[in-house]
């Protein structure tokens, strides 16, 4: 019996507790509700879309002509080390022998200047050596010319009629007595090479660029004298990247092309202008580029100083259709940015050329191609993206240098 009343008791005391249990959670969720149903509502609005102001600049379609940069140092169109042919110890050295000192070269009326005189007693002395030793041949010459006609008269007598043999008419004689005669005159003709050798003249018009002898040295033949570089046009060497060299000017299969350098000079820049001559046509394998050269002075205008290291700006190819756009308006090295219905468009375009603050691009509607007229963004906004909305600005002349900044949001 007792085991039954504690079982009554217990399945009572477990229903009170579900009953708690259950509306316990019935009065929270009444709450929740109430406090839902009858809380603060929140305001819904539309939101505001941010309007970026960029400067822009329209699109023109022109022909535009490439200048292509180079560099390179001034160099004569001749630069000569004179040699000594013969020897012998200096007897005159010409007062204006001094690095930076001109010199006339020969013409027409007269030789070059004088620079330096060998000794010439030993050659002059050779010189009538040779001359007697021609004198001598052709008296032998004449002699055996004299034996050969009295031999001949001889041999009609004894044997007339008969053919006089060689040896009668003495041919191997005066053939040796010829030889002799053309190598005594080769002979004089060395020597009188070489006492003409004993004068060191200007070979062109020249400039001393640096000296070895002075009064008083003897010299031997090999030695070398002086240094000389050509007055007048000069050459200049530039380099371009083989890009850079199909954009060279060419008539008929030949280079040309107006080139401009600039150096400076007493803190001034002065500037050149000469032309192409010729392309050295080889590719250079340290740096793969290819040298032209260029001339200056051939007009006789002023040159720049020879060993002087210039700038060079070169007349390129003209491309037409072709729009100029700021640098900061080209992104990812060949998209344009341009202004589409008030929003902002990313545009594949083809890249022509590079300059310092420009990039050249093909115009037209094409693929890759910008339409004249287009509005093209030059303050490239942040972040960018594509269709966001923005004000235009029209950007002033000459305010490339402010064109690189972002551009100004606003509501």
């Amino acid at each position: 019996m007792n085991k039954i009343a504690m079982s009554k008791s217990q399945v009572l005391r477990n229903c009170v507790w579900g009953g708690l249990c259950i509306a316990i959670l019935a009065s929270s969720i009444g709450v929740m509700r109430f406090l839902i149903m009858n809380g603060p509502k929140a305001t819904t609005a539309e939101p505001v879309e941010k309007i970026v102001t960029v400067m822009t600049e329209p699109a023109i379609i022109s022909a535009i002509q490439i200048h292509l940069k180079s560099q390179g140092e001034v160099n004569p169109r001749h630069r000569t080390q004179l040699m000594a042919q013969v020897g012998g110890k200096l007897s005159h050295v010409s007062e204006s022998f001094r690095p930076g000192i001109t010199f006339k070269g020969p013409t027409v009326e007269a030789e070059g200047e004088l620079l330096l005189q060998v000794e010439k007693g030993d050659y002059e002395a050779a010189v009538a050596a040779a001359n007697a030793t021609l004198a001598e041949a052709r008296l032998a010459l004449t002699m055996e010319e004299a034996k050969r006609t009295q031999a001949v008269r001889d041999w009609d007598k004894i044997r007339k009629g008969q053919q006089p043999t060689e040896l009668v008419r003495r041919v191997p004689q005066i053939r040796s007595a010829e030889a002799r005669i053309r190598a005594a005159e080769a002979g004089l003709e060395k020597a009188l090479q070489d006492l003409k050798r004993t004068e060191i003249r200007a070979p062109y018009d020249c400039r001393i660029e640096r000296t070895y002898v002075d009064v008083g040295a003897t010299v031997v033949p090999g030695v070398p004298l002086v240094e000389l570089v050509s007055l007048g046009p000069v050459e200049i060497r530039l380099p371009l990247s083989l890009e850079d060299y199909g954009y060279l000017e060419r008539e008929d299969g030949v280079l040309k092309g107006r080139v401009v350098v600039s150096g400076e000079i007493g803190g001034e820049t002065v500037e050149w202008i000469g032309e192409i001559m010729r392309s050295e046509e080889i590719v250079e394998r340290s740096t793969r580029s290819i040298n032209v050269v260029a001339e200056f002075g051939g007009d006789g205008e002023g040159v720049p100083p020879i060993g002087m290291f210039v700038q060079a700006s070169i007349q390129g190819k003209t491309i037409s259709d072709a729009v100029r756009i700021p640098r900061s308006g080209v992104v990812d090295r060949d998209k344009v940015l341009l202004v589409e219905n008030g929003r902002l468009a990313i545009r594949p375009a083809k890249v022509l050329w590079t300059e310092s603050s420009h990039v050249i691009v093909r115009g037209g509607d094409g693929d890759g191609e910008i339409p004249g007229g287009a509005t093209v963004v030059t303050t490239p906004p942040s972040p960018l993206v594509q269709n966001t909305r923005v004000r235009e600005e029209l950007a002033k002349a000459g305010s490339e240098g402010d064109s690189a900044g972002g551009g100004e949001s606003a509501e």
